[in-house]
């Protein structure tokens, strides 16, 4: 191997190594924890708790609210969470499916799709 090419391999995994690790925390995210969830529904600001298992890379959990309880299910892929769960919103089922991005290791933001009422902004802050 001549030196030029044994030079552009040694960059080449340098780089690709260097960029393996400034990202390995969204490849390794793991939301087992207590989290602080604020909803933003169109009359207001709704905070809820959300306790959450994580295994390999399926949630469960359950999410807590003045509305009432419900059990959560989910998986994560990178930085990308996805879950659902269902409300008794006075006699009435609402299923609700949220998307949701990781910015660091300790937030989340993102979007609640509530059957029947759209989409609503959330973001989630785990608990200290």
């Amino acid at each position: 191997m001549t030196k030029s090419r044994a030079l552009l391999l040694a960059t080449t995994l340098f780089v690709g190594l260097s960029a393996f690790t400034a990202n390995a925390d969204r490849f390794l995210a793991d939301l087992t924890g207590t989290w602080n969830v604020s909803v933003q529904t169109p009359d207001q600001s709704v905070t809820s708790t959300l306790v959450v298992e994580q295994k390999g890379d399926s949630i469960t959990g359950v999410l807590s609210s003045e509305i009432g309880q419900a059990n959560v299910r989910g998986a994560v892929k990178g930085d990308t969470v996805n879950f659902s769960f269902g409300l008794d919103m006075g006699g009435q089922a609402i299923d609700i499916a949220a998307t949701a991005l990781l910015t660091d290791a300790d937030n989340m933001s993102g979007s609640m799709d509530v059957a029947g009422m759209g989409n609503m902004p959330f973001s989630a802050a785990r608990a200290k």
